[in-house]
């Protein structure tokens, strides 16, 4: 607490928010003496500090000053706000309130050259009620309860000790250690539903590194897949295919060609794509997709009752 109340205590200064001993004290909730200790272990620190008697009087820093001279460089303090901007279009809910306070504690311009919004289009997906719940879970070490849809369609309640949250390719993930499976585990934030925070807290810390690229051949028998996409949708193969995997052809359609698991989930992807994609091979993954547009054809040849 005293190393934050000399840090408010810069900053009310700095903003100009506080002139006297007597306010400062008011307002950092402690006695007159007790900030005059502060002030002092401030100007051992370097602050320079200053107080002034009559009218108008009081405590003050030197206009001169900023946190470069004393802690950070220029480029520090930019990155340090730059990082502050990240979090608040992440959802963070402190952030903005950061932005301002250390903005005006640098003595610098909020200069908004980054616009950072995690949210999607349709306002869907991992909302700011769920972001706050699962850090303070984390933050609290708290165990959480919830509903999980997974990719091969398994609704599940799971038991799991929240570890940390991270984003990669446009999506919110959470790292957890599921207590029925007895492992960590990387869940795509957007599929929890249902999410509870209990009283229990646990003592455990993250073994793995989540950010580690997986390696898919431990949990899916991987295959060579040969995929032509039409170059309409060329925006897509660049956007979702690694660009050593794509060989542009003659008529300016894309071949991929790519190690994937070849799965339920795989088949529902690559139909995404609609009449803008065609599977060369495997066979076996060509069949199963001529399958489901079979039986997709069949349900909307059926007379919709009403109509």
């Amino acid at each position: 607490m005293h190393v934050e109340r000399l840090f408010q205590i810069v900053f009310l200064l700095m903003s100009g928010s506080c002139g006297t001993a007597k306010e400062l004290a008011e307002h950092c909730s402690v006695s007159v003496r007790t900030i005059q200790r502060d002030l002092d272990a401030l100007s051992l620190a370097g602050i320079p500090v200053f107080s002034s008697r009559g009218y108008g009087g009081g405590i003050g820093l030197l206009k001169e000053f900023t946190l470069d001279k004393t802690f950070m460089t220029e480029q520090e303090q930019a990155d340090i706000l730059h990082g502050l901007q990240a979090l608040e279009g992440a959802g963070y809910p402190d952030g903005n309130a950061a932005l301002h306070k250390l903005a005006a504690l640098f003595r610098r311009k909020e200069d908004r050259w980054l616009r950072v919004d995690f949210s999607s289009w349709c306002g869907s997906g991992f909302g700011k009620e769920k972001f706050h719940r699962l850090k303070e879970a984390i933050l609290a070490k708290k165990v959480v309860r919830f509903t999980y849809f997974s990719s091969e369609n398994r609704v599940s309640e799971r038991f799991a000790e929240p570890l940390c949250l991270l984003f990669r390719e446009r999506a919110w993930y959470v790292c957890v250690f599921d207590r029925k499976k007895s492992r960590e585990m990387v869940l795509r934030a957007s599929r929890i539903r249902d999410l509870h925070v209990m009283e229990e807290t646990f003592e455990r810390t993250m073994q793995e590194d989540p950010m580690a690229t997986p390696d898919y051949s431990k949990s899916y028998t991987l295959q060579r897949v040969v995929l032509r996409i039409d170059a309409e949708c060329a925006f897509r193969a660049f956007d979702e295919f690694p660009e050593k995997d794509i060989r542009p052809q003659p008529d300016g359609s894309f071949l991929i060609d790519e190690e994937m698991p070849v799965n339920e989930w795989l088949t529902g992807y690559l139909l995404s794509f609609a009449d803008g994609l065609e599977v060369i091979e495997p066979a076996t993954l060509r069949t199963a997709l001529k399958e489901k547009i079979h039986s997709m054809q069949k349900k909307y040849d059926k007379q919709v009752s009403g109509s």
